[in-house]
């Protein structure tokens, strides 16, 4: 029987021998366990980079597949342009570099999927985009798709699918870089406005005027104007007059009156530029009419000296021409009250 005194407690604790080999031998098990697992633990990370190190050597690009509809680039330039070769392997391919890239280099292409089939085939397949704005520039036109990405720039002549933007700067424009204007919220505009004509299926919009952000107008086809009101609320007001306008674009075709789409209130309605020009005009005349009427003076011309005797002087004694009649007699009292006729009395 032995003792041993337990610091944690503060009391004195008995054990016999067989306790002790007892606990003895739970330690050595307790070790023999862990490094039983640690052995284990090491072998299997030993085994994965062994059968990384495999797969890596094995897995090698050998088969490298374009799908390309040939619309602007061929299946080369692509090719290089994602920087895939053949022996390389396949678990460095990280397929956000290798569309980051394309899109980059080529700016027409609007999309990238990259697919990797073992044991090794990368099979790349591209997407274009196409102009939506187009801005004019000192060099040239600066054509941008719909997301504002820019495509190309010192273009001579824009395409008419691209509607000419106007009333904006350019802070920066990289072809194959999202393209920067100049204001607060400018390309937050530009690009919600232009998704907003294609999600409500409006075509031909051929140019859109922002010099003025509080009436934004855009020009379609066929002589037609699209008063669309603040820049801000410019993209919500398409859905509300998609309707009048795909009516009216297809009554103007063939007709050379020029008509105004206005949606910038609550209420859409559609007259000829002429009436508008005719309304405009009859105001005018009312309003000159009025100027003229009798006892309406005009604004007197500062610089003319006026002809008007002024008020505040006294006015000047003018001669008198002496008179031909003769003087009228005075009455006489008995011809006063002689005359012949009965007194009235009150």
């Amino acid at each position: 029987m032995g003792t041993i005194f337990n610091k944690k407690s503060g009391n004195a604790e008995y054990f016999s021998k067989t306790d002790r080999v007892n606990s003895t031998r739970a330690d050595r098990r307790k070790k023999k366990k862990r490094r039983d697992l640690l052995v284990m633990g090491s072998v299997l990370l030993f085994v994965g980079v062994v059968a990384l190190l495999g797969v890596s050597l094995l897995m090698k690009v050998s088969d490298i597949q374009i799908e390309n509809e040939a619309i602007r680039y061929s299946d080369e330039q692509i090719l290089q342009a994602s920087g895939i070769h053949e022996g390389e392997s396949l678990l460095r391919i990280s397929k956000k570099t290798i569309r980051s890239k394309i899109c980059r280099t080529l700016p027409y292409v609007g999309d990238v999927a990259v697919k990797i089939s073992l044991p090794d085939t990368v099979t790349v397949s591209v997407t274009y985009t196409q102009a939506k704005l187009s801005v004019a520039e000192p060099g040239g036109y600066t054509l941008l798709d719909s997301r504002g990405k820019v495509l190309q720039t010192g273009v001579a002549e824009p395409p008419d699918y691209a509607a000419v933007l106007t009333g904006v700067t350019l802070a920066s424009a990289v072809p194959g870089e999202t393209v920067a204007f100049e204001g607060e919220n400018m390309f937050k505009y530009v690009t919600e406005l232009t998704a907003a004509f294609e999600e409500n299926g409006i075509d031909g919009v051929t140019a859109i005027d922002l010099s003025d952000l509080s009436n934004v107008v855009a020009e379609l086809n066929y002589n037609t104007d699209l008063k669309l009101g603040p820049i801000a609320k410019a993209a919500e007001k398409l859905p509300f007059g998609k309707e009048v306008i795909r009516r009216t674009m297809q009554q103007s075709r063939g007709t050379s009156a020029k008509l105004v789409i206005d949606i910038t209130g609550d209420t859409a309605y559609v007259r000829s530029q002429d009436d508008i020009d005719a309304g405009a005009q009859a105001a005018r005349d009312a309003a000159e009419a009025v100027t003229t009427e009798p006892g309406v003076q005009p604004d007197a011309d500062p610089d003319v000296p006026s002809t008007e005797p002024d008020a505040s002087e006294p006015a000047a004694e003018r001669p008198t021409e002496p008179s031909t009649e003769p003087p009228a007699e005075e009455p006489t009292e008995e011809s006063s009250s002689d005359d012949g006729g009965e007194d009235v009395v009150g």
